[in-house]
């Protein structure tokens, strides 16, 4: 009786072996189309598509559902909700968020009068940001608004608005020329009702490329912000598509260049900060975290080193702050960051009083928090 499971063995082993042979055949197959559709197709598709080339680097077609109307539903009462022309068709919506010290004061009776006075408040010496977001979804993303948040407690006027193509902005394709057109004519808006107050361009990510871009024309037609500040921001879009954790698996095969990168400029969205930073004379914040796996910091410190070597002698110092990968911040969550405030406040000081700094950089370590 012993010996009969091993004679049934015998006979059945062969069988399985065969079936288990087809099924790995079958697998390797199956890897080895999905590896030709992964290293050939899916790079000629994107080579030959605009419009997905434009999703990949904006996003702004992603609908985050967030009532832009109603930003007190938010957590910011206290805010003007407006619509701007920046260009032929082209409207823009925005929000102006008011100082901490301010958000009870505007009147609420009329809206024309509610409108004058919001107006008439960025002349009263507090300085305004104006604030660019990042690529996916509209300005009241919870990110964002937390940072505005944090900005506001610093009693600091925040214009935010959601680029052409995105939010409740005109529904139009987006490019760089047009992101840095919108940018140029708010910012024109506020310098027109600012008075003495200073203006400070405060950009994230994406809305990194378009800040420098917008400072750099601002700059070289005499009408620069008092200050840039750069949250996350990268050397150029080529830079950033080259290190995207979602360009990896296509990193080494050899027309990589010829797929992803070359075609930013064809749709306009080649985002040189690199070669923008040298015409903006104003003085520069830049922060960014060590453990940003979005915009990776060697490219942050690539453009501070662009910045360093290239703007003239003349021109306001450029801070950098790396904060340790241990505070777990990312790349979009620096507005947790204890020292924040702080450190926003003594650059907005010395850049609203032209104190001149010497170029210097510093790192931000949980030890110290």
């Amino acid at each position: 009786m012993d010996f009969l499971p091993v004679m049934r063995d015998q006979v059945v082993c062969p069988s399985h072996r065969r079936r288990r042979n087809r099924i790995v055949r079958a697998l390797a197959t199956a890897c080895m189309a999905v590896s030709v559709c992964l290293w050939l197709l899916a790079p000629l598709v994107f080579r030959a598509s605009p419009s997905i080339q434009r999703f990949f680097i904006f996003l702004n077609t992603v609908d985050d559902g967030v009532e832009l109307s109603r930003p007190e539903d938010l957590g910011l009462p206290g805010t003007r909700t407006f619509h701007l022309t920046t260009g032929h068709g082209i409207t823009v919506g925005l929000w102006h968020i008011l100082p901490e010290s301010l958000v009870h004061s505007a009147p609420e009776e009329k809206p024309a009068e509610r409108d004058a006075w919001f107006e008439a408040s960025l002349a009263d010496f507090r300085p305004i940001v104006l604030y660019l977001h990042g690529n996916k979804g509209s300005r009241g993303q919870p990110h964002r608004v937390d940072m505005y948040a944090m900005l506001r407690r610093q009693d600091y006027h925040v214009v935010t608005f959601d680029y052409r193509g995105y939010g409740d902005s005109s529904h139009v394709i987006p490019s760089e020329a047009g992101l840095v057109a919108d940018t140029k004519a708010i910012f024109t808006y506020l310098r027109e009702r600012a008075g003495r107050s200073p203006v400070i361009m405060w950009g994230h990510s994406l809305g990194t490329g378009v800040s420098c871009h917008a400072a750099s024309d601002l700059c070289r037609d005499l009408k620069c912000p008092h200050a840039l500040v750069l949250e996350a921001p990268f050397s150029n879009i080529q830079d950033e598509v080259r290190l995207n954790p979602l360009s990896q698996a296509f990193y080494y095969i050899p027309y990589f260049d010829w797929a992803f990168v070359e075609p930013m400029k064809s749709i306009d969205a080649e985002f040189r900060s690199d070669t923008h930073i040298k015409n903006v004379d104003c003085p520069i914040l830049m922060l960014h975290a060590q453990d940003d796996h979005v915009v990776p910091i060697q490219l942050a410190r690539k453009l501070e080193k662009a910045g360093r070597e290239g703007r003239s002698p003349g021109a306001g110092p450029i801070k950098f702050v790396e904060f340790d990968a241990s505070l777990g911040l990312g790349h979009s969550s620096i507005y947790h960051a204890p020292q924040l405030p702080a450190i926003v406040r003594e650059f907005v000081r010395k850049a609203s009083s032209s104190d001149v700094v010497t170029h210097h950089r510093i790192k931000v370590h949980s030890s110290i928090i």
